[in-house]
């Protein structure tokens, strides 16, 4: 049993206790500030943001459903298109088409949209190292909700592909946010095992020593079974006390979550975690040729939703693939080409920078369209199991229309989730051409409706909100 001093057990009282499906107890530094900043009271609901954007476009004429109108889990299956892999989403769902980036591309498309996706502004600077105009949707979001912390910045691929990483988070114009490209170390971070910027503290090295002893089953003394044992005239009073310690600390944390909503205990609990898969992560090195991506997203998708259930964070952004991914899709139909990386099947051709017009690749992309939807849909159970629904958004979008037109309009949008009733549920809505800010705009509004404020004036272009997702 770990040894408890005072200090330990004030910043204990601090911290959630997980509930994992053996009951057991474990110290993290999910509610650090727990009565300060805990949002989950009845009369001040938050409302949870996470913006993906993934890479290479799409194949437009089989991945959206052929009409606009309402999404059933029976109509979207039957649509036989990509986002058909998300049907039994259907009434969380919110699909809206012609989106559009604040302008042409003018050098290095493949930076170029990443950069605007969540700015809603031109880049600027040149090449494959532009950089986004001004701060992203996620720091705008935090900024207002979470003043002080920073959004939780994840990538998925090969962070040091030495061309074009990380374009999308950006805390202000040029100021661009470091990633966290390795699941494993977001769940150090969440686990209290390390601080954001990768160091272990003394604190760190007692929640891992708490994280083994609760997988062992060593720590789970609580409640009844805690009592039972403080009784036992065996033990000494040092012993005691000790227990005493953590009895208290257990009892102080669950008084503190009361008014965090029913079933807060639950929600945040690392049941449905996949643990061996995430500690198997420890070493873990990045290769396109290994198909790791997907693992990735869908992993880093579950600890932002537990991140969300344990009010770790408000806001999160996670890029799903390199500007220029060499990620191998094992689909079946890459067999007959080779096996080409994601970047030539996108173009077409077996290049980085031609396009081609090769019909084998093509299907090679409609293919990874419904794998890559596969995964979302797995990511967004996590969400789903947690109860945010009604308490979050999950935007997906793709930083091209298509793969070998790089097409800055009608660009595909995905939302899960209805932002605490702002939002939209179960439809296929056209946007009208709007620019993305307008769209961000209104996403913005629902994360930080909390405050009483709309946002109407973000990124460049036509202010105002896009009316066809509000609710």
């Amino acid at each position: 049993m770990i040894k408890l001093g005072l200090r330990d057990r004030s910043r204990l009282n601090r911290r959630a206790f997980l509930r994992g499906a053996a009951g057991v107890a474990l110290g993290l530094p999910f509610l650090e500030s727990l009565p300060e900043r805990s949002a989950w009271a009845a009369d001040q609901t938050p409302v949870f943001s996470l913006f993906i954007c993934g890479v290479l476009g799409v194949v437009p004429q089989s991945f959206l459903p052929n009409a606009l109108g309402p999404l059933t889990r029976d109509g979207l299956a039957a649509a036989n298109k990509a986002t058909s892999k998300l049907s039994e989403h259907a009434e969380n769902l919110l699909f809206v088409k012609g989106i559009r980036w604040p302008t042409g591309s003018v050098g290095e498309p493949h930076a170029e949209a990443l950069c605007m996706a969540l700015t809603a502004m031109p880049p600027t600077g040149t090449g494959n190292m532009v950089m986004g105009s001004g701060p992203s949707a996620d720091w705008t979001i935090a900024n207002r909700v979470q003043p002080g912390t920073a959004p939780l910045t994840l990538y998925a691929g090969n962070l040091r592909n030495g061309y074009i990483a990380q374009r999308l988070s950006f805390s202000a114009a040029g100021e661009l946010a470091p990633a966290i490209d390795n699941p494993f170390k977001l769940y150090q971070q969440l686990m209290g095992i390390v601080s954001p910027d990768g160091t272990t503290s003394p604190q760190g090295e007692r929640a891992k020593q708490l994280l083994v002893e609760s997988r062992k089953s060593i720590n789970d003394l609580v409640g009844v079974e805690l009592q039972a044992l403080m009784s036992n005239s065996r033990l000494g009073s040092a012993d005691k006390q000790r227990l005493q310690q953590h009895f208290d600390a257990v009892r102080d944390l669950e008084n503190a979550i009361g008014g965090m909503g029913d079933g807060m205990v639950e929600r945040c609990s690392w049941e449905g975690l996949e643990i061996s898969k995430l500690d198997a992560l420890e070493t873990f090195k990045y290769s396109p040729k290994d198909f790791w991506i997907e693992e990735i997203v869908r992993l880093h998708m579950s600890l932002v939703a537990l991140a969300f259930a344990c009010n770790y964070n408000r806001t999160a952004t996670l890029q799903w693939g390199d500007g220029v991914d060499h990620t191998v899709y094992p689909v079946p139909t890459n067999e007959t080409l080779g096996m080409w990386n994601f970047s030539f099947i996108s173009h077409r051709a077996q290049s980085d920078g031609m396009v081609g017009n090769n019909p084998t690749a093509a299907l090679v992309h409609a293919e990874i369209d419904v794998v890559r939807m596969q995964t979302f849909a797995a990511g967004l159970d996590h969400f789903k199991a947690r109860g945010l629904a009604d308490k979050s958004f999950v935007l997906w979008t793709n930083a091209f229309e298509d793969g070998p037109g790089h097409s800055f309009r009608n660009v595909p949008h995905l939302i899960w989730g209805n932002g605490g009733g702002y939002l939209k549920q179960g439809e296929y809505v056209d946007s009208a051409s709007s620019q993305n800010n307008r769209m961000l705009n209104t996403l913005i509004s629902a994360a930080i409706q909390d405050t009483g404020s709309e946002m109407n004036d973000f990124g460049t272009g036509t202010g105002g909100q896009l009316e066809a997702v509000r609710a």
